[in-house]
Order: C-alpha cells, then structure tokens, then sequence
C-alpha cells in the first residue's frame, strides 16, 4: 500500500512538472480534482484509478479528441473481453460497395472446345485434336482451350491423373462467356450434351460441330459424306480465321446442328478419326503424349478396330499416330477398362437379377439396379458401361439392357431427383437393332450397338415414367426392331440344284460324281421316293474303293445317322445345330421324310452378310 502511494506521488509530481514547463498544453488537461480522487482510501480505488490526457485532433473538423489511458494493471478477463471485442469490431465492419467505382476486367480472348458430358476417350481426344489444329492453324490468334462439362468416365480419369497437366484443360470458373469467340463441340450433336456450355452458345461468334453419329435426319440438311459445312450465312471454308463477328444463333432448340456455323459429320468409327485426318493434312505433327491419347480415342469407339462401324480411314489414322511417337507402353496401361469395387459389386448384383427373354431368336436380357426394398435409390455410380458390356459376355445375351437408378441435387432423399441411367449393349448377332436411335429418344445417344441415355423419374414406381417403366419401354422398342426371324425355307438351296446321290449306285458310279461336281459331300436319296436316306462323303468314297468295294452299292456306305430339319426351322435352332454338332451341311425334309433342301455355312454366312456378297 506504502509502495502503491509512493509511485501515484511520483507520477504525479513528474506530471506537474511536465505541464509547469508547458503552459499552452496545461489549459488543456483535464486531470481529476482533489475532490474527485481524494486519498487513496483502499487498494481497490487505487487500482482501478487512471490518469487521463486528451490530446487535440489532427483534423481541424473533429471535434473529440484521442484519448490516451495509462492503466496500472490488466485482468485476464480484460484481455478476453478486449480480444472477443475486436473479433466483433472485425465481423461488424460493413461490406464495401460494390458499386463504388469502375471493375477493371482483363480481356482474354479465346476459342473453347467442349466434350459430352461423362467424357470418354473418344470425345476427349477429339477434343485435344480440335484445340491443337485451331491453336495452330485455324485461330492461331487466339489460345483453344478444352472444357470438360461434367464428369469422365473412370479409365479416362485415370488417364488425366497422369496426363492433365499436358492437356489445353481449363474450368467453367477460369473463362469468361463474353470472352469466347469460337466454339467446338465433339461427339455430340445435342445442347444438352454439353451441360453448363449450353448457355454459352448464344454469345459464341462461330459454333463448329464435329460428330461421327448417325442423326437418322435427312443429309441434304445437315450432313455430307464428304465433311461438308452446314450451308449458311455465316459458313466459313475450314481452316480459315475470322475476326469479324457473325450473327449469333438464335435458334433456342437444343439441336446444335440448327445452330452451328459449321457442322462436320462422316460416317467413320471414331470422332478422334476426323480430327486426325485434318492435322496429318494440316502437317501438324502432335506431341507423344497427343498421339497416344488420338490412339486411345479411335480404339475406343472402333473397340480396338473390330466393331462393325470401323473404316480404313480408322485404321490409318490410328496408324498415322503409332507413326507420329504414340506410346504402345502407355496405350497399353490405360486401353483397358477396371472395374472398380462399386463397379464389380453392381455387376454381381446385376447377374442374380437378371431377366432374360429369348424373343424371334435372340436372347435379350434387362436389369434394374439402385433401388432398394424400400424404394430408395443409391447415389451415382460412374463407369456402368464397362459392367455392361461384362453382362453382355457373361450371360451370353444378344442385347443388355441395364437400368441404373440414382439420386442427384441437394437435400433429403425426398428432395432430390429420381433418376435411371439406361446403358444398352448388343452383339453383332443383333442384326435390325440399333440401340442408338431408341437412346436418342430418351436425350442419349451412342452406336446402333452401344449407347446410353439419363432419364429423369416421375411418377409411381410402377409407372410409365419411373425407372421400371423406362426400362420396359426400351425393351418394347428393341424387340420391335428384331426382324422376323428367317426360317430354313427361306434361304435353303432347293432340292432342284442340289446334286444328289442315289442309294442305289454303285461306289464308282459316285466317285464319278464328285470328281465331275468337285463334291466333298453329298445327300443320298431314294431314286423312286426321293426321301432321304443318309449322307455320303468323299473319304468314305476313297476308303471304299481302295478296300476294292467299287461295285458295291452306295446304300452300303453312306452315313445314315444325319440330322435333318424341318423347312420351317429358324435360323437361331440352324446355327445352334452347326455350332454344337459341328455340322456344315443340314438337310432340310417334309414331315414325310422327303428332301426338299439343304442349308449351308455359306448361306447362314450371306443372311448375317459378314463379307461381301459378290464372295460368296
């Protein structure tokens, strides 16, 4: 307490003194009255007193003055109360006025590419193929970035994990609309294809679509053999760079071909193949790791050269790109599909629920999966086309059709949207289905043998909306486009050009026969009845004839355990017989036994017409 009086004593003698050599700054203070401060009648007073000095205010127009506080001592609980009070001061300050001058907005101008949503490889190196040929040829004057509108497929992401730093990828968020020029889209002919670009393509100068996929439209309207442009006002020759605005489309549909500047469909296997054949004219030589993504996209969607929709133009440009550095090793690590766990665990659910029909001869097979017991739906489950084509393999099936229900948006399971993604699979033995033209009525597309489609929910789950009723619905539309099946009679070789073989000739008498005919084979009928009685077959012929059994009868040789079917056969029971039973010929008889004609490899070859007629 002494010591506490001691030091108040000196500071105010110190003070005192201070002001006493400073008597314009003496007016001025306002120290407190003997009145006021008294003795220090307790430690408490003494604590809490302060001295105070209130210097003038630089501004003139101020009327208060800055207060300086010496204080002896600070609690903890000051210190917190001070610190929380900043925090406030810091949260209450207002927001700046967004209007309170000018933006200043850097311009960069640029050209954009975009793939489908859900990209694949196709899409994807078309889309590096497009950006390289304008960066360098068409709008040199301007970068070509490529945007990637929603997702990828799971092999293909992979491959940007490696690689995205070497691709021309850029984000919705690092490009203004108002600064696009040009615009390209690849692999895909529908605005809604292309997610949030779609409200981009009003403020585009150039729209330029590039598409391998059938449109089942009329071609004088939209597309040319040739790779010819939509005939229009706007229409630019390839390769040549505008700086002048055109007209912006003003067509609001969400087909891109009534609102490209330029459109370039061909019927080849593969997007990537049309923008490779452009840069090898082009001279323009791509980078490794370019060329080996260019390879990737055209085995893709050739399915490694072998499906039936597959060009020479394919096999060349994937061979130009071998040519140009592409990575075999690197081809080889990401050509092939990998089914995850979520993946490996639909295709295990997907084969205890499968439901196959066989319908005019072809088995076809559908599924649903997602949906619970109790009507809920799982979350989105990327990379279901490759359980798919596993399914199509794994049951033996000539179309899959498989349903995948899942949820999308925000909020409650009540409150998100009910949606079923359609994945569709054929073999080639699926001859008249064209699961391309039944997806594009859904707002999908794909091949005539591979295609997919998003579909949105509505209604009971029983209903014609609900993922069940979309999934019956494009069953009904693949079974309406299975032909009739053919039946034996129909393509059998009549019994008037075949060569037959009585029973009753003798061993030489045959032998003569097929020497003339050059037979390797050959029916052996009735003379009197023509019923058929067996086959007879070169080697046992030969066999014959060297044991010295020329002049004997034919009856004695032939092969009578031969199996026959009736005109009305399908063509599914006559392959089936040839498969299993390892038979090139078939015998087709009346229900009285009677040879009316015969089925070969050769004619079962020209009906799925595999190879050229004028071969066979």
């Amino acid at each position: 307490m002494k010591t506490l009086a001691v030091w108040y004593l000196f500071h105010c003698s110190t003070v005192t003194a201070f002001l006493s050599t400073n008597p314009s700054l003496a007016s001025r203070i306002q120290a407190p009255s003997t009145s006021e401060a008294g003795p220090l009648a307790s430690k408490s007073e003494a604590a809490s007193h302060r001295t105070s000095i209130r210097f003038p205010s630089s501004s003139p127009s101020s009327s208060s003055s800055s207060l300086c506080s010496v204080s002896p001592k600070t609690t903890a609980a000051d210190a917190k109360a001070n610190t929380k009070q900043k925090k406030k001061n810091i949260r209450g300050k207002p927001k700046a006025n967004k209007d309170a001058g000018p933006k200043m907005r850097i311009e960069e101008p640029c050209n954009v590419v975009f793939t489908h949503t859900n990209a694949d490889f196709d899409t994807l190196a078309a889309a590096v193929a497009l950006s390289l040929l304008w960066s360098q040829k068409t709008f040199p004057e301007r970068p070509t970035h490529v945007v990637l509108p929603r997702g990828v497929h799971p092999v293909v992401q992979r491959f940007l994990a490696f690689h995205k730093h070497l691709l021309p990828l850029r984000g919705f968020k690092t490009i203004l609309p108002e600064d696009v020029h040009a615009i390209g889209v690849v692999d895909a002919q529908s605005a809604s294809r292309i997610g949030r670009g779609k409200s981009w393509l009003e403020s585009a100068r150039s729209i330029h679509v590039f598409d391998h996929h059938d449109t089942n439209k009329d071609p004088s309207e939209t597309t040319s053999s040739n790779d010819s442009s939509k005939p229009s006002q706007s229409k630019k020759k390839e390769g040549e760079a505008t700086t002048a605005p055109a007209p912006a489309p003003t067509d609001t549909s969400n087909s891109l071909i009534d609102m490209a500047t330029e459109v370039v469909i061909d019927m080849v296997g593969s997007t990537t193949t049309l923008l490779v054949e452009r840069l090898r004219d082009a001279g323009i030589r791509p980078q490794p790791h370019e060329a080996t993504l260019f390879v990737l996209g055209i085995r893709a969607d050739t399915g490694g050269l072998v499906y039936e929709s597959t060009t020479l133009r394919d096999a060349a440009a994937l061979l130009w790109c071998l040519e140009q550095g592409a990575s075999q090793t690197a081809i080889s690590e990401f050509a092939i599909s990998r089914i995850g766990e979520e993946q490996r665990y639909v295709l295990n659910l997907a084969l205890q629920k499968t439901e196959t029909t066989i319908f005019r001869g072809l088995r076809v097979s559908t599924v649903l999966v997602g949906e619970d017991d109790d009507g809920e739906h799982h979350e989105y489950i990327a990379g279901l086309a490759q359980v798919c084509e596993e399914l199509l393999d794994l049951t033996d099936s000539d179309v899959f059709l498989l349903g995948a229900t899942h949820q999308s948006g925000k909020g409650g399971s009540k409150d998100k949207a009910q949606w079923v993604s359609l994945i569709g699979r054929a073999s080639p033995r699926a001859v008249g289905v064209d699961l391309n033209q039944i997806m594009r009525k859904y707002g999908g597309g794909g091949h005539p043998k591979a295609a997919a489609a998003a579909v949105r929910c509505e209604g009971p789950s029983d209903g014609e909306t609900s993922a069940r009723g979309t999934l019956e619905a494009a069953t009904k539309m693949v079974e309406s486009q299975i032909p009739e099946q053919l039946v034996a009679s129909s393509f059998m070789a009549p019994m008037q050009v075949l060569v037959t073989v009585s029973a009753e000739d003798s061993v030489a008498s045959a032998r003569q026969v097929f020497e003339e005919r050059r037979l390797k084979s050959a029916p052996v009928i009735d003379s009197i009845t023509n019923q058929f009685k067996g086959s007879l077959k070169l080697n046992d012929l030969v066999k014959a004839i060297r044991s010295g059994r020329s002049e004997d009868k034919v009856r004695g040789i032939l092969r009578s355990s031969v199996d026959t079917v009736l005109p009305e056969t399908s063509i599914a029971d006559l392959e089936e017989l040839m498969v299993d039973k390892g038979v090139g010929r078939i015998p087709v008889v009346d229900e009285e036994g009677v040879l009316v004609g015969l089925v070969t490899r050769t004619d079962l070859l020209r009906q799925h017409k595999l190879y050229d007629a004028a071969n066979f």
